[in-house]
């Protein structure tokens, strides 16, 4: 009877381990609204060989970054070099390791792809570039250029989660925008496209500000702030490589810096009618997503998002529709491409459906508000 229970119980304490081991959590810290906030993340996206393996994530990588390189000196060529450090999740983990990032990370990863499939109804497919489910993360000096499968972390920081919805909003977009995705006509990553994307951004992470503690304070975006269309200077590509310099003054002095070398691969395949006509798209894209964030004050996040999110879905429609409801000057202005007014036209067409249309009033002040000239479009 003795060794019985003591196989009982050595059973039940084994059972408490694997219990234990599968609910594993971790605390996080990160920045939102100037303040550090906790959070406790589950683990359940660990092996019981220590690795990270999720329905979205095939392997997670973990380096230092050692250099960039820009073949050709063009920014969109980025090449990294990097030395890979092991993780190893058999122990404790400890804040701001390597194994702290990945995991704060992967579980980032897995809500935005989780968010975006709620909101729009499992439409987008997250495998349709399949690289993306193979990522690295790495200690480096300059986040302001992570990409959907390659994060980089500066070392005991606390990036805001608006980070992760971003990229993942990236992945998205570039599959609602694709001719073998939803194929919603944006013609590339304009200010509409990612002004839309960044709503999602920042809706998800239920704070207006964007980049906390990965994009320089020069360079965050915070949609609280008043912008105004048409799109100013301020918001040409111009002004943000000027940004870029200003927000690292030393690393821009240094030609062997990853800044420098940016920098001069910008400078080497933008020409100045490139850096003084066009708007970065990121930050100019924030006059759309200031204008959505203020309604969404109004309606609520959940209702916005909604909204938002099955407008993008109909712009097609809209734009295809744009005799029916453009006053002359202002369809004789557009490009074959969704623009501000499909947009704008496509909120209130939502709203009608889903909402009776009870926040057309907010839409429409809003938009007013912010510029958009919305009374060259019949809304009735």
């Amino acid at each position: 009877m003795k060794q019985i229970f003591i196989s009982a119980a050595a059973t039940i304490v084994m059972l408490l381990a694997a219990c234990s081991e599968k609910e594993r959590t971790l605390e996080i810290a990160f920045r939102q609204e100037g303040q550090i906030h906790k959070e406790t993340i589950p683990l359940d996206f660990l092996t019981p060989t220590g690795e990270i393996q999720t329905p979205y994530i095939d392997t997670v990588r973990f380096s230092v970054l050692d250099s960039l390189s820009f073949p050709g000196m063009n920014p969109d060529r980025m090449k990294t070099y990097t030395t890979p450090v092991k993780l190893d999740f058999s122990k404790k983990i400890a804040p701001c390791s390597p194994e702290y990032y990945a995991a704060y990370t992967t579980h980032y990863i897995i809500k935005a792809i989780e968010a975006y499939n709620r909101v729009f109804d499992n439409k987008i497919d997250f495998d349709f570039e399949k690289e993306y489910r193979n990522i690295e993360i790495c200690f480096g000096d300059f986040s302001g250029i992570t990409t959907p499968k390659f994060y980089i972390l500066e070392k005991n920081s606390h990036p805001s989660p608006s980070l992760f919805y971003h990229e993942i909003g990236h992945r998205a977009f570039w599959y609602i925008e694709d001719e073998e995705g939803l194929g919603v006509k944006f013609d590339g990553l304009t200010v509409i496209h990612m002004g839309l994307l960044e709503y999602f951004s920042l809706s998800f992470n239920n704070s207006p500000v964007m980049g906390e503690d990965c994009l320089p304070q020069q360079m965050s975006r915070d949609a609280r702030t008043m912008l105004k269309y048409p799109l100013d200077d301020s918001l040409k590509l111009r002004r943000t490589l000027e940004l870029v310099g200003l927000s690292y003054p030393a690393e821009a002095k240094n030609p062997e810096s990853n800044v420098a070398k940016y920098l001069a691969a910008c400078y080497a395949t933008y020409n100045s009618d490139i850096l003084d006509k066009i708007y970065d798209n990121h930050r100019g894209g924030m006059v759309l997503t200031s204008t959505l964030w203020r309604i969404r004050e109004t309606a609520g996040r959940e209702t916005t998002d909604r909204l938002v999110a099955q407008t993008i879905l109909n712009l097609n429609a809209c734009m295809e529709a744009r005799e029916n409801w453009c006053s002359n000057n202002l369809l004789a202005s557009l490009k074959n491409r969704i623009e501000w007014c499909d947009v704008f036209y496509g909120l209130i067409q939502q709203d009608k459906a889903l909402n009776n249309g009870k926040n057309i009033p907010s839409i429409v002040g809003e938009f007013k508000k912010t510029g958009y000239p919305v009374d060259l479009v019949k809304v009735d």
